[in-house]
């Protein structure tokens, strides 16, 4: 069999690849979906079956999530959760027929971005 020159699919890295902020969104989604349904409801669902034990399972749990890697764990959840929010509400613009142009969908990408980031710390500066 004879090899063709047709041309090769280009990778996602690499000098072929050039970086778009709706790739990078498009992961991040999937990630922090992931995270989520592995981590996050999880841990919710310990913390309400906690909360119907009594009060030392519950100040056991409190006390995990209190501490250093609890408070890492709740801010990544606070994040996931406000992305996935404001991704959601893009998309749901999108569905309406509104903001399809290039521009426009970097530009909701990039708002989606730095809104998931003020909604977290502002969730997470209350809960201070």
């Amino acid at each position: 069999m004879s090899s063709s020159k047709r041309p090769m699919s280009p990778y996602m890295l690499g000098p072929y690849y050039r970086f778009q902020i709706t790739s990078a969104l498009s992961i991040l989604n999937r990630l922090t979906g992931v995270f989520m349904a592995v981590v996050t409801a999880p841990l919710l669902l310990y913390w309400l079956i906690s909360l119907a034990s009594g009060a030392a399972a519950f100040a056991s749990v409190s006390a995990w999530l209190g501490s250093g890697l609890g408070k890492l764990v709740i801010a990544a959840s606070v994040f996931s959760f406000s992305f996935h929010l404001l991704g959601g509400i893009r998309h749901l613009i999108w569905d309406a027929g509104w903001m399809m142009e290039m521009q426009q969908v970097n530009l909701s990408g990039w708002i989606a971005v730095i809104g998931s980031v003020v909604l977290s710390v502002i969730i997470l500066g209350a809960g201070l």
